[in-house]
């Protein structure tokens, strides 16, 4: 009876992302496909979606990284308080599996202790990828400077066209 909660209680956590990887992994028809291509290159070339539906360059703005249009299917990125969220999630999660799959192990032994295993690889996994990751950001922050942008209203600087003679 307990591995039959422990059987459901894993399903619940591990197939709704599994299912919605493989549901946008295989998009049901090529329009789809199709409006998430011309998305990716809206916001590559700068264009920005007008309410009205049509697409324009906006000359000397900086890309519109957002602009999609309503009826386009391509997920958005999350936000990082949306990314925080999930990730403090997940470990809970995961620490709440580890702890409970000890005293189930301790009653039941045999494969429980298998599972428990289990638990723990994957609760360490996870907090070694989250070190990892905050390593790599701090390490980003720390080497990469952006130059300052254009200044709004100020007037485009004169630059001096040079020809070579032949």
């Amino acid at each position: 009876m307990v591995l039959f909660i422990l059987a459901v209680i894993w399903a619940a956590v591990l197939l709704p992302p599994y299912l919605q990887n493989r549901s946008e992994s295989r998009p049901a028809d090529s329009i789809s496909t199709f409006q998430r291509q011309l998305s990716v290159l809206e916001r590559r070339a700068g264009t920005v979606t007008t309410p009205d539906g049509s697409a324009g360059a906006v000359p000397g703005a900086p890309r519109a990284v957002g602009a999609r249009t309503a009826s386009s299917s391509a997920p958005m990125r999350m936000s990082r308080s949306a990314a925080r969220k999930r990730r403090r999630d997940v470990l809970f999660t995961l620490g709440a599996a580890a702890t409970l799959t000890f005293p189930i192990a301790v009653m039941l032994g045999g494969p429980a202790w298998g599972l428990q295993v289990l638990c723990d690889l994957m609760l360490a996994g996870y907090v070694a990828l989250l070190i990892q990751a905050q390593q790599r950001a701090a390490e980003q922050e720390t080497k990469v400077s952006y130059l300052p942008g254009p200044q709004p209203g100020a007037p485009e600087p004169a630059l001096a066209l040079r020809r070579s003679g032949s």
